[in-house]
């Protein structure tokens, strides 16, 4: 009888540690760092991979409107030098200035032109970006979140976002309430084992603009 009474006795407490240690789980703040995550998760460097070489293809373009724009330009100068050479005859005098108008409108629509691709293809790739990032964080969130719930915790704050001061909104959190490596081990589950090396951030190469006309 002694024996049976311990036995119950021990599985209450035991009963009751479970029990608490289930509460103590339930109703945790815990913080994540959403950058780290999206650093980390596998497909971010895919997706910028992508936008990189997107971008490296409108530049190729640009470059090759910006050379014949170049081009033009040149092309516009010698026929300035040219319409007014008293060595001419007024009748070539006119031809000269007739190409030079015809060159002039060229030239002016080839600006125009590389104004209109900049600018276009710009706001293009700035709209794949936030897709891209777009789509990425809602894959986190949805993780964080389902996560959070099969776990019982209260709130999950962002411990890497900044205040409208400019200073960290977590000012302080213990190691143990963060879930970020936790959240990436999840994310990166399957990963595929033969991804290539890409950047997590596409580089922007920068194009000078078309000289001014003079």
């Amino acid at each position: 009888m002694k024996t049976t009474m311990a036995a119950m006795t021990l599985g209450v407490v035991l009963g009751g540690a479970t029990i608490l240690q289930a509460q103590g789980q339930a109703g945790r703040t815990v913080t994540v760092d959403l950058n780290k995550v999206f650093t980390e998760y596998y497909k971010t460097p895919i997706a910028s991979g992508k936008l990189k070489d997107t971008a490296e293809q409108y530049n190729k373009e640009h470059e090759e409107m910006l050379a014949q724009y170049r081009k033009q330009v040149d092309e516009l100068s010698k026929l300035r030098e040219e319409q007014d050479k008293t060595e001419y005859t007024q009748e070539v005098r006119d031809q000269k200035k007739k190409a030079f108008q015809e060159k002039l409108a060229e030239t002016q629509k080839s600006q125009k032109d590389i104004e209109e691709f900049r600018n276009s293809h710009r706001q293009i790739l700035d709209q794949q970006t936030q897709r891209m990032r777009q789509g990425i964080l809602k894959e986190i969130n949805d993780i964080i979140i389902k996560e959070a719930r099969d776990a019982g915790y209260a709130f999950v704050f962002d411990k890497s976002g900044n205040s409208f001061n400019q200073v960290p909104i977590i000012v302080y959190s213990q190691d143990a309430a963060d879930i970020t490596d936790e959240i990436v081990k999840i994310l990166n589950k399957n990963k595929p084992a033969d991804l290539p090396k890409t950047e997590a951030k596409p580089d922007e190469k920068k194009s000078d603009k078309p000289a001014d006309k003079k």
